[in-house]
């Protein structure tokens, strides 16, 4: 088998085009993301279309949209949608996040990404997958401001971003009338802090459900590892669907 193809349980995936490879942020983005009662989702900066792969076993019926703007992501993309089970109900197409929410002709149940989190510089000479990953070319907050063209009624957007982006993202989406729904920060073992954080943002209905506070507790805390290289129950619970070993 290939290096640039990653095996799960119901699919494989090449990424040795994507301008982002196959990582752990990837699968729990997918594997957390809330798809059930959808009928149409977008994945947002999608590379080789892991996450748009995961909604779709995990959704039997929706509907997945997966945009990038890296035409080498979106031909793999497509390549792997054209391989996989789920064939008929996923779309791979290049396009900029910001120009598809003008308009927001099509509504989406669920909007979900594994947004670029670093905010160094870059220059001209900088390679595809660190483009990738620098805020300037989307970002958490580019997606909580630009959104609500884009989702339909009850309408929900998921993401993974750094632990520190989680309370300045949560105050952000109010102003932006959103709410925080849920959260979980990530820790790689239960003795260091956490890394990275899960979030997903509702519609608001109520300002009483915009004032969650947040704090990075063990008990809403997921740990992938127990040790070095023994998965967590948890990890393995929330990912027993994807991963060939777990």
């Amino acid at each position: 088998m290939s290096e640039n193809v990653f095996r799960f349980k119901q699919f494989s995936c090449s990424h040795g085009r994507s301008a982002i490879k196959i990582g752990v942020d990837g699968v729990l983005a997918g594997a957390w993301a809330d798809v059930s009662g959808c009928s149409d989702i977008l994945d947002v900066g999608t590379g080789c279309g892991l996450i748009a792969l995961m909604c779709a076993q995990r959704n039997p019926t929706a509907r997945v949209l997966a945009i990038d703007i890296h035409r080498d992501s979106v031909e793999e993309a497509a390549g792997n949608f054209s391989n996989s089970l789920w064939s008929g109900r996923l779309e791979a197409r290049e396009a900029d996040f910001l120009s598809l929410s003008v308009g927001g002709q099509r509504k989406f149940n669920l909007i979900v990404s594994n947004p670029p989190f670093f905010s160094s510089g870059i220059s001209s000479a900088d390679t595809p997958r660190i483009i990738a990953r620098h805020e300037g070319i989307l970002s958490p907050a580019t997606l909580i401001e630009n959104c609500r063209p884009l989702l339909a009624d009850r309408g929900r957007l998921s993401m993974i971003t750094t632990a520190d982006k989680g309370a300045p993202l949560a105050e952000l989406a109010n102003k932006n009338g959103l709410c925080l729904l849920r959260y979980q920060y990530v820790k790689g073992t239960p003795a260091k802090p956490p890394k990275r954080i899960l979030l997903e943002f509702g519609v608001c209905c109520d300002i009483k459900e915009s004032l969650r506070i947040m704090s990075p507790g063990t008990d809403n805390s997921l740990i992938l590892e127990i040790s070095p290289g023994i998965p967590s129950d948890e990890h393995r619970a929330l990912c027993r669907d994807f991963y060939l070993y777990y």
